[in-house]
């Protein structure tokens, strides 16, 4: 059992004390606990090898339980099971196609015990566990509460950041700046709002879902619930707005290109439309047949020059007084 945890620091199992802290609990007397010992945590990294059976040795779970807990899920799932015991299991919809943060869930819990999947590093869960150690964290049957809270409470940090860096860029944008900087600030930033939507979208599904179950120990909390619920969407019309602010500052970045393409393709025009009949009368006269005047005059080339010089100058007196350049 140790072997399979070795330099697994996902991997923890914490027993809360019903005020807000916790102890750690050795990974290999897991399999001792009891209710009376008080509420149990117990965390595994999704991608350890052999995930089954390592978690079956650590935790026994009911076969029904594995099957769902270890199951396929797109996007969120909420199954009841053994008609008080929660099965929940989240993940990001884009992480795989966009390379955006991993965060998944997946969980069994009950009044008095949690087992979740999740890689330890994820914000909710760092966040959760330093509550935890300072005596300010969940206190048992609303450790799934607290996690959404934990999540919420790092977007709301992040939209100040969002905030800053799309000001930044606004202020850029003013001061004319090359265009390559600011657009790929601006993808980076785009990104990542969109990434952090699809999240708390994610989350506020998970919790409406949750609401909607028939379990005693969740009816409890269900004002908590829609609390957290509207949080979300709080969070989602801030995310919403600063994804607007976004797109406009995008839109007048794009407008600013199209128009410096604009003019190159102008002036283009305009040289070519000058030289046009110059290179006209210089190819007239460049064919290989005979009675190309002034062939036997030395003068003659003297002459075209000026002929040439003169018809463009006239050429860009005619186009200044159309006001075309």
């Amino acid at each position: 059992m140790e072997a399979d945890m070795d330099g697994v620091e996902s991997a923890f199992a914490l027993l809360l004390d019903r005020g807000g802290g916790a102890r750690p609990l050795p990974l290999e007397q897991v399999r001792d606990w009891k209710p009376s010992d008080g509420a149990l945590w117990l965390n595994l990294s999704p991608d350890l090898p052999d995930l089954p059976r390592v978690l079956e040795q650590t935790f026994p779970l009911p076969p029904e339980v594995r099957d769902i807990l270890l199951g396929e899920v797109g996007r969120v799932r909420t199954d009841v099971v053994q008609g008080d015991q929660l099965i929940l299991l989240m993940q990001h919809p884009d992480a795989v196609r966009t390379g955006a943060p991993t965060r998944t869930l997946r969980a069994w819990m009950s009044s008095e015990h949690c087992v979740t999947l999740a890689y330890a590093d994820q914000p909710a869960i760092v966040l959760l566990r330093h509550r935890l150690a300072q005596g300010h964290g969940p206190r048992g049957a609303d450790l799934f509460l607290a996690f959404a809270n934990a999540a919420f409470e790092e977007t709301a940090l992040r939209l100040t950041d969002f905030d800053d860096a799309l000001s930044d860029l606004e202020g850029r944008f003013e001061e004319r700046l090359p265009e390559d900087v600011i657009a790929q600030h601006l993808r980076r930033l785009r990104r990542g709002l969109l990434e952090q939507r699809r999240f708390v979208s994610l989350a506020r599904d998970a919790i409406v879902r949750v609401g909607l179950l028939d379990v005693a120990w969740l009816a409890v909390q269900e004002p908590r619930m829609r609390q957290s619920a509207e949080r979300a969407s709080s969070l989602l019309k801030e995310l919403d707005a600063l994804v607007e602010r976004a797109r406009v500052l995008h839109e007048d970045e794009k407008a600013r290109q199209d128009d410096k393409s604009q003019r190159i393709l102008y002036l283009l025009t305009i040289i070519s439309g000058v030289f046009l009949p110059l290179s006209f009368i210089t190819g007239l006269l460049g064919v290989n047949l005979g009675g190309i005047p002034g062939t036997q005059w030395n003068g003659a080339f003297l002459l075209l020059v000026l002929v040439l010089i003169v018809l463009a100058v006239m050429e860009w007196r005619a186009l200044r007084r159309r006001e075309l350049v």
